[in-house]
Formats: structure tokens, sequence, C-alpha cells
């Protein structure tokens, strides 16, 4: 099936599919005045329909989902002094939190609908390849979920930092204590949330499982295994520390002209195109061998 094509929710009844489809679209006007709890369910509602069209995107969804709620959960214990956690997260700054992750839903959700609507002028390369429909059915529903995680984490979050607040500063302060701060702790924060994407993982697949539409289950049920297990945790804080670095320093970049949109768009696609070339797994490996030993 076509990644941009599933059956409407209105013509879906008992799991089964009506006679007719019509593409996934999102409908969404993205505003800087909706509430991360707003965002979320636009996100559930869209892997709700991948899933009914048994589409592999509903797994990078999910992680998505996650990382949300993670974020609405911080910013709850922030300012809420009678919350349980509030001593251990009263020094991150919430609304750094909260703007960055509205603005990297606005950014998502500007590629899916471009990809969706086939502009290619307004569709980011990196989402084109990790959206594209001729090579969806080719690819593992964990080859998919990676590619749209390099893409939204490698290409959107270093356009995020770099984006233009309303009061004319960018998003993230390098020479603030406590956007350093909050920053670095988000890949621990992160890391804590593994055995709940791995749930999710599972739980997306047995979704889509009696629609007969999923392939490449036994990966996602391992993957979801490891994930929930203690085993990964270095290796992903460690991934993720590296993925958040870069996307600051290709940031730093973008403000000073050193480097462009264009520019960091081919530098993600290439990453995004290793992963297609040979072994898939070996690829993957080897990219998390790599980040290990990398200095």
């Amino acid at each position: 099936m076509n990644i941009c094509e599933a059956p409407d929710l209105s013509l879906v009844k008992d799991r089964h599919r009506a006679g007719s489809s019509q593409p996934i679209q999102s409908n969404f006007k993205w505003a800087r005045s909706l509430s991360l709890s707003q965002l979320r369910q636009r996100l559930e509602y869209l892997e709700n329909q991948h899933c009914l069209a048994g589409d592999s995107h509903a797994y990078f969804l999910s992680c998505y989902i996650v990382s949300m709620k993670r974020c609405e959960y911080l910013i709850e214990a922030i300012r809420d002094r009678g919350h349980p956690e509030h001593a251990r997260y009263v020094e991150l700054d919430d609304r750094l939190i909260e703007t960055i992750a509205s603005y990297f839903s606005h950014y998502y959700f500007s590629a899916y609908e471009s990809v969706l609507l086939s502009d290619k002028k307004q569709a980011p390369n990196p989402w084109i390849l990790a959206l594209k429909p001729d090579s969806a059915a080719k690819q593992s529903p964990l080859h998919g979920m990676l590619l749209g995680l390099i893409a939204h984490s490698c290409y959107d979050l270093p356009l995020v930092l770099s984006e233009i607040t309303p009061s004319g500063s960018t998003i993230y302060d390098g020479s603030n204590i406590k956007h350093k701060r909050t920053y670095h702790e988000i890949s621990r924060l992160l890391v804590e949330e593994l055995p709940v994407i791995g749930h999710n993982l599972e739980s997306t697949h047995v979704s889509m499982r009696p629609r007969g539409l999923v392939k490449g289950g036994v990966r996602i049920q391992l993957i979801g295994l490891l994930l929930k297990s203690a085993l990964f945790k270095r290796i992903v804080y460690k991934v993720l520390t590296d993925v958040h670095r870069e996307a600051l320093l290709n940031s730093y970049r973008l403000q000073r002209g050193v480097l462009s949109i264009e520019a960091l768009a081919d530098l993600c696609c290439k990453r995004m195109c290793a992963l297609t070339q040979g072994s898939f797994h070996v690829n993957v490996v080897k990219a998390l061998f790599q980040s290990l030993v990398k200095s």
C-alpha cells in the first residue's frame, strides 16, 4: 500500500476496510497557541489511521508519541510543586521543553502534508526519502521507523533550534546555562522511556496484525523486548547524546551561514541512504558501533 494512502476512519468498521479509500490527511493547521496535549492527540489520530492501514509509519508515530508524553510529564513536574518529581526536574527550563516540542511537531506535520500533496518544492528531501511510496513496500517496519527518526532528529531538530521566536531570538540560547542543562538532560530522560517505547511498538504490531497487512512482526517483537531490557540503555544514551550534540552544532552552523538548509538535507539523506545499501541489519550494527567508539 502507498504509505500516503489508507482508508478514512469513517470508512472502516470492525477492522475491515470499506470499498473505497483516500489519503491519510491530518487536515491540521499548526499554531503556537496549541498545547502539547492537542498536538499529541493529532499524532495519536495519525497513528491510529496508519495502524488501520497496516502501514509501518505507525511505528515511527508510536515512538514520537512517547516523547511528546514525556515532554508533557516534565513540564507538569517542573510547574507543579506538589508533583512527586518536582524536586528532580525543577531546575530544567519548562518553556524551552515546550517550545522545542511544539516547533518540532510543526516541522513534522508540515513535511507530512507536503509529502502527502506531492509538493516537492515544500517537502524536505529527508522526509520524501522516509515516506516515499515506491520504497515503502521494500522496507522492514524497523527500517521505516529508523528513517523517520533520522529525518526528524538530524534534519528537523537543527532547524527547530535555529527557529526565530516572536521575541526575535533563537529557540535555543547557547549562553543560557539553564538551556544547556535542559538540553543535556533530554537524552538521559528519553532513555528512561525505552521500556515504554518497546511496549508501544509491540502494541502497534498487535493492533495491525489482525488486518493481515503488517510484516516484519518478529523483528518488531525482538526490538521491543530489547528496549524493555537494560541491554540497550548505554548504547541508546550514547547515540542520543551524539545526535543532540550534532543537532546543536548544525544549528550553530545554520545560524552563521556556514551550513545551508539544502546542505543539511543532503547530509541527512546520505545518512538515510546508507541504511539501504547492503544488509540493513549489518548497517545498523555498524552505525551503533561507530557511535560508541566515536570520540
